[in-house]
C-alpha cells in the first residue's frame, strides 16, 4: 500500500488550505477529492477578513485581489440597474482609494452600511491591508487553493471516493499504538498515511463510520439558492430582505437568488432542486410573481441545521471544516471557519510528524478551535431567531435595525465579530492584548509589512528595540522563527512574536521594559510553549 505523512479527504477551500499548509512545512500531503472537478455550484460569495489576511500571510492576497476586480465589476453593473443606497454604498466602499476596512456582509439580513462604519475605529484600521481581496466567491477560492497545492507539489487526486479508515494496529480512535499507521479504503484502492484529517463535508463519511457524536441543534428553517433567468423581476429588491414569509438576497451579481423559508424539511433533501420548486419558494418568501424561466448550473437546498462535533481530535484522525461544524451559511461563516481550522491545525500537526512539537500542541487544536465554533454556531442561531416572521420579531427587527445599528460604535462592533477579526486564543499566562489575537496590519519601518516575512509559514519575531536585543533569545531556533529587526521611531508600537496562523503569542511594550529582563523571560516561555526547543 502506498503510504504518506497525511491524507487530507475533501478537496474543498478547508482541505486544500490545510494540505498547502501541510506542505509548506515540508510534510508529505495526498488529498482525497469525490468529485472529478471543482464544484461550479454557487456557494459563499466572499471570505472575511480573517480569512483574506490567511492568503496575505501566504502570497496569494494579489490573486484574491484579481477574483475581487472582476466580480465588483459584474456586481457595480448589476447594482446600477436597480440597486438599493445600501448596496449602491457597498459597492461604492469597495472602489474607495484610501484604505479603508470592507463593509460588506449582514446580520440576519440586516445589511451592514458604509455610512455608519466610522474608519478611524482603531480596531477596524488595523485590518485594511486587505481590502482589496475579500469578495472572493467560493470557486475561485478553490481554484486559487488548487494552483498553491500544484506549486508546493500536493497530490490531489480527484474522482476517488472514501470508504472508510481502519488502523494498522491498536485503536485507531485513542491512539494507542504510536507505531500504527492510518489505512483509507477508497473505490480505488487502499492507501496508508500516519493521519488523516476528515475535511469532507457536512455529511462526512468518515465522522458518521467512526460513529463520531455531533452534538448541536434541529434546523428550523429551509433555504435555497441558485442562479437563474428572471422573465420580471418586478417586486424583487437588491441585497438582503426580509418579509413574514421569511428573508431574500437578491444579487450582487445576474440571477443570484437566495431565499429561506420556516417550515418542515423535505421529505428527500437530497433530490435535485427543480425550476418549479425554486419558483415556488422565491413566490412565497418574495411576495411576488416573479418567473423563472431557467436555473443555470445546479441550485442547492440547505437548512440552519447547527452541530459540531464534541473533540477535534480522536486518535490519528482530525476533523476539520463542514466536517466537523455545520450550521446556517449566512455570511459565509461556515467557509472562514473552516479557513481557521486550517491554519490553526497546518503547522501543529507538521510539528507533531517532524518531532519538535512541545507537549500537547496538537490537543491545543481542539481546544482553541471548539470555542470558536461553539460562538458561530451561536452568531448563526441568533440570526435565524431574527429572521422568524412573526409580529414580535418584526418589532424586534426594527429595534435591531433602527435603533441598535445607528448608535455610534454599534455597526463597527457587529462589523469587527462577523470579519473574525475579534477572536481571541489563551496562549499565554496572565498576558494582555495584543497577545492572544490576530497580528493584522503590522507595518514596519522599511515600509513591508508583517505579512511579508511569513510566506514560508515560519514563526515572524519582529524586534523593535534600538540594540536587537531579542535576537539572541531565537537565533537557534531560526529555521522556525523569522527574524526582523524593525527599530521603530515610534516607542508606542511593541516587539512582537506571531505563530504561523497569525496570532501573536508576545509582545514587548519598549517603554515599560526598556532594560529589565523580564520581557527576554516572556520570550523564552512563549517559544518553549510554542515553538519547542530542538
Amino acid at each position: 500500500m502506498q503510504r504518506t505523512d497525511v491524507i487530507v479527504v475533501g478537496a474543498g477551500p478547508t482541505g486544500l488550505l490545510l494540505a498547502s499548509e501541510l506542505a509548506l512545512q515540508g510534510v508529505q500531503v495526498t488529498v482525497l477529492e469525490r468529485l472529478q472537478e471543482p464544484d461550479t455550484t454557487i456557494k459563499a460569495g466572499s471570505i472575511n477578513v480573517a480569512s483574506a489576511e490567511i492568503l496575505d500571510r501566504r502570497g496569494m492576497l494579489p490573486a484574491a485581489e484579481e477574483s475581487q476586480q472582476r466580480r465588483m465589476a459584474v456586481a457595480g453593473k448589476f447594482t446600477a440597474g436597480g440597486g438599493t443606497a445600501v448596496t449602491h454604498g457597498v459597492v461604492g466602499g469597495f472602489e474607495q482609494t484610501s484604505p479603508r476596512f470592507p463593509v460588506m456582509g449582514h446580520f440576519a439580513g440586516i445589511m451592514f452600511r458604509n455610512d455608519m462604519v466610522d474608519q478611524e475605529d482603531p480596531v477596524l484600521a488595523s485590518h485594511t491591508a486587505v481590502a482589496g481581496g475579500v469578495a472572493v466567491p467560493q470557486y475561485d477560492l478553490e481554484l486559487l487553493l488548487a494552483d498553491r497545492c500544484a506549486q508546493l507539489g500536493v497530490d490531489v487526486r480527484r474522482g476517488i471516493a472514501v470508504k472508510g479508515v481502519r488502523s494498522t494496529g491498536g485503536d485507531l480512535l485513542a491512539d494507542t499504538d504510536a507505531d500504527a499507521d492510518v489505512v483509507v479504503e477508497t473505490d480505488a484502492g487502499e492507501l496508508t498515511a500516519g493521519w488523516v484529517v476528515a475535511a469532507d463535508g457536512g455529511r462526512s463519511p468518515i465522522r458518521k463510520q467512526l460513529g463520531i457524536d455531533f452534538i448541536g441543534t434541529d434546523p428550523e428553517l429551509v433555504g435555497y439558492q441558485g442562479i437563474a433567468d428572471f422573465d420580471d423581476t418586478t417586486g424583487l429588491s437588491h441585497g438582503w430582505n426580509w418579509t413574514p414569509r421569511g428573508v431574500y438576497a437578491y444579487g450582487p451579481i445576474p440571477g443570484r437568488i437566495l431565499v429561506a423559508c420556516f417550515g418542515p424539511q423535505p421529505e428527500d433533501r437530497d433530490a435535485p432542486v427543480t425550476l418549479e420548486e425554486l419558483q415556488e419558494v422565491v413566490r412565497d418568501v418574495t411576495q411576488t410573481n416573479v418567473t423563472l424561466s431557467a436555473i443555470h448550473g445546479r441550485a442547492t437546498r440547505w437548512s440552519d441545521n447547527a452541530r459540531r462535533v464534541k473533540h477535534y481530535r480522536h486518535g490519528r484522525v482530525l476533523f476539520a471544516g463542514d466536517a466537523a461544524h455545520v450550521h446556517s451559511p449566512f455570511s459565509a461563516q461556515g467557509l472562514n471557519l473552516g479557513f481557521g481550522d486550517a491554519v490553526n491545525l497546518g503547522w501543529k500537526l507538521a510539528a507533531t510528524i517532524q518531532g519538535w512539537a512541545p507537549a500537547g500542541l496538537l490537543d491545543t487544536y481542539d481546544t482553541e478551535r471548539s470555542p470558536i465554533a461553539d460562538w458561530v454556531l451561536d452568531w448563526t442561531r441568533a440570526q435565524v431567531a431574527l429572521m422568524r416572521g412573526d409580529e414580535r420579531t418584526k418589532q424586534l427587527r426594527r429595534v435591531v435595525g433602527d435603533e441598535l445599528f445607528t448608535v455610534p460604535g454599534a455597526m463597527n462592533k457587529m462589523l469587527a465579530v462577523s470579519s473574525g477579526i475579534m477572536q481571541h486564543y489563551d496562549v499565554a499566562d496572565d498576558a494582555t492584548a495584543p497577545v492572544g489575537t490576530t497580528a493584522g496590519d503590522v507595518v514596519l519601518t522599511s515600509g513591508r509589512r508583517l505579512a511579508d516575512f511569513a510566506h514560508d509559514g515560519r514563526f515572524v519575531l519582529v524586534d523593535r528595540t534600538h540594540d536587537g536585543r531579542f535576537a539572541e533569545a531565537v537565533q537557534h531556533l531560526s529555521e522556525r522563527i523569522a527574524y526582523v529587526a524593525d527599530s521603530a521611531a515610534d516607542t508606542e508600537l511593541p516587539s512582537l512574536l506571531v505563530r504561523p496562523d497569525g496570532i501573536i503569542i508576545w509582545a514587548a511594550d519598549q517603554d515599560d521594559e526598556p532594560t529589565s529582563d523580564d520581557a527576554t523571560k516572556r520570550l523564552d516561555a512563549a517559544t518553549l510553549r510554542w515553538v519547542g526547543t530542538r
